[in-house]
């Protein structure tokens, strides 16, 4: 079925090489190739003393760049999404360093042996901290239950507990509980391992994670956990979308924005350099196998990518049929020559084109709807609506502008009315000049969705994210991503191609009304 359809747009032979090509990769060529050498080598540095004047690679939100520079001098910064890009960057020459709790600086060494190793030489210690907006009574009850898990060696428990090497006991309490006082909205990186991470089925789970369900649980809470990126949780909890955030290193300019718990875990600050004679390409084909497996097999992260990417098409078709009625309307508005609908609609277009959308995105869930409880996919539909609205929009009345005159004006002198008109002759000629260049903006909005995880959505790239912040790899993550979204908007552009040649007016039969056909 599936390349009976292929074969309808023009694609088979295409779409069957490089099918052919991924499996013959995934299934003869990966499995060829040999194993990585699982010792950490020498580090290419020893001391913090001789990264004076290097390149630290930190993740986005990060303050341990001030640890840093009042022991380093001259240093330059570099931020990213998680620990591996910074891990990659160390790799690929872009970072001389990436800097990060000890335990996530341990695990990304272990993932990525022969490359990278720590520092032999620490940063700081530093204690992390749940927070809450400012004047949240949630502040007093949390480190109440904190100083209690502390005396009864709870949290040295689940301390062992989440930085063991044996995954098999790391399951979280279910809520069965019961929750008289409702849900607390709980936001956490999802990309910090052993705190906070994306287990099987895109669980959410960690040590941040279970403690914060043992506390929600002696409060009478259940807990909603969502993932977002380090960047956007401060926002997320000061606008109220999120009760609390966790865990985080309190520093004054943070304590000025929210409250800071007591102290959760205390922790070192390590350094991650490469190591002497480290190849890259070696490490990059000795690693292929063990990449697949744990990007698509382990844990069932396939579901995870699949999902992603249901969530990518739904917001892609949701907003491009919303945004192509709201497109329409601003034609019609401007038709309507009011003159406070022609201000509105230039004010609008000339906004949405003048303002990035991940900032619209942003303001729209953190601020316009900060105080409202919805969920950020809806969001995501309404900014991407607004965004394809006002494109779709301006595209159709050039389209209509290019009209003549004189048709208007002949058919009103025929007796038809304005609508009419524009209904019956106008309409009809501007689609067939705006249809091609809507579908090509099509296309191009459903990259653009590739931004929402900012507002704790999980998409098709989100899922990457996560995946990659829980291998500590990035090849086949980035990959898969880059082949899913190349095949889908390949598909979508032919089938767009099609009905766009159904609409085309010169590909239909033309019949002559009283004159039979022999």
């Amino acid at each position: 079925m599936v390349v009976d359809m292929l074969d309808s747009f023009g694609l088979k032979k295409r779409w069957l090489a490089l099918c052919a090509l991924l499996v013959a990769t995934a299934l003869v060529l990966v499995p060829m190739l040999a194993q990585a050498d699982t010792q950490q080598g020498e580090p290419l540095y020893h001391t913090l003393n001789e990264l004076t004047g290097k390149c630290f690679a930190y993740v986005n939100g990060s303050v341990y760049n001030q640890r840093v520079e009042e022991l380093v001098e001259d240093t330059e910064e570099e931020y990213y999404p998680s620990l591996s890009e910074c891990v990659a960057a160390v790799e690929s020459n872009k970072a001389d360093a990436a800097v990060q709790l000890s335990y996530c600086c341990q695990l990304a060494v272990n993932r990525r042996p022969g490359t990278v190793t720590l520092l032999p030489e620490p940063v700081d210690k530093v204690t992390e901290g749940f927070f809450f907006p400012k004047g949240s009574p949630l502040t007093a009850q949390f480190n109440e239950l904190i100083d209690k898990f502390e005396a009864d060696g709870t949290l040295g428990t689940l301390e062992k507990k989440w930085v063991a090497a044996d995954e098999s006991g790391k399951t979280l309490p279910e809520q069965d509980w019961d929750a008289p006082n409702g849900t607390l909205q709980f936001a956490t990186s999802g990309v910090i391992e052993p705190f906070s991470y994306v287990g099987e089925g895109g669980i959410p789970k960690g040590y941040d994670v279970e403690l914060a369900l043992l506390i929600a649980k002696e409060l009478g809470y259940h807990l909603e956990i969502s993932t977002i990126p380090m960047d956007s949780i401060f926002a997320s909890v000061a606008s109220g979308k999120a009760d609390f955030g966790g865990t985080l290193t309190e520093t004054p300019e943070r304590s000025s924005v929210c409250d800071f718990s007591h102290a959760v875990m205390p922790t070192t600050i390590s350094v991650i350099v490469k190591t002497q004679n480290a190849s890259n390409d070696a490490a990059l084909l000795s690693s292929l196998s063990d990449s697949f497996n744990k990007t698509f097999i382990e844990e069932n992260r396939w579901q995870l990518i699949l999902s992603g990417f249901c969530i990518t098409v739904l917001i892609s078709v949701s907003a491009a049929t919303l945004g192509t009625l709201l497109g329409y309307a601003t034609v019609l508005a401007r038709r309507s020559e009011k003159h406070g609908l022609t201000k509105l609609v230039d004010g609008y277009q000339a906004l949405m084109g003048g303002v990035p959308l991940v900032v619209v995105l942003m303001v729209l869930y953190y601020v316009i709807f900060g105080s409202v409880d919805i969920d950020g996919t809806i969001v995501a539909i309404i900014a991407f609506t607004l965004s394809f609205g006002s494109t779709s929009g301006a595209t159709m009345w050039t389209a209509v502008r290019s009209i003549d005159i004189i048709q208007e004006e002949t058919g009103l002198a025929l007796g038809y009315t304005r609508n009419e008109v524009f209904n019956k002759i106008i309409f009809p000629q501007a689609r067939q000049q705006f249809i091609p260049q809507l579908t090509g903006q099509f296309v191009s909005l459903v990259k653009d969705t590739s931004i929402v995880g900012y507002i704790a959505v999980q998409d098709l790239t989100r899922a990457s994210d996560l995946i990659r912040a829980r291998t500590m790899d990035a090849f086949f993550p980035l990959i898969s991503t880059a082949i899913i979204y190349f095949i889908f908007c390949r598909l979508l552009a032919r089938l767009l191609s099609k009905l766009v040649t159904r609409f085309d007016i010169e590909n239909r039969p033309r019949k002559i009304e009283g004159v039979s056909e022999r």
